[in-house]
């Protein structure tokens, strides 16, 4: 059911601009980086209500779904080569898909678990599962990113 919640969620999120769309480098590009930035937003929502003393359960939760579904279609927008141009991502990311298609999965599985931890009001499990994809995030941009 979370699933669900989630996919119908991202696919609100995303808007108008569909999978099919991604097949043109500069589309691709302009909703990646609009949506990294919305993820970013997210993420320093989420991680400040985590470690309140006073937790709101209900803000952490919502927080978390939309992080989650934020998410989802990330991988999606990186199908089609698209490192020229306004972009910080290197050839690396279509040079060595298999590993850069692991890192981004296991990023969308840590925002779903973290989601999945505050469907209980799980604080530590959520705190300890978004550190992890802090990490990954650190981890995927030190490889695939210009800086």
């Amino acid at each position: 059911m979370n699933r669900l919640f989630v996919l119908i969620l991202s696919l609100f999120l995303v808007g108008s601009v569909s999978a099919a769309d991604y097949a043109d480098p500069s589309v691709a590009t302009q909703a990646r980086q609009d949506q990294f930035e919305d993820i970013k937003a997210s993420f320093k929502q989420l991680r400040f209500i985590l470690i309140q003393d006073e937790f709101d359960a209900v803000s952490a939760r919502a927080e978390a779904d939309k992080l989650a579904a934020l998410s989802q279609p990330l991988l999606e927008m990186f199908r089609v080569r698209s490192d020229h141009g306004n972009t910080k991502a290197l050839g690396r990311i279509w040079d060595s898909w298999p590993r850069f298609e692991a890192q981004m999965l296991k990023f969308v599985e840590l925002t779903e678990k973290t989601a999945e931890s505050l469907e209980y009001a799980n604080q530590e499990d959520a705190r300890m599962y978004i550190d992890q994809a802090a990490k990954s995030c650190k981890s995927c941009h030190r490889f695939f990113k210009k800086r």
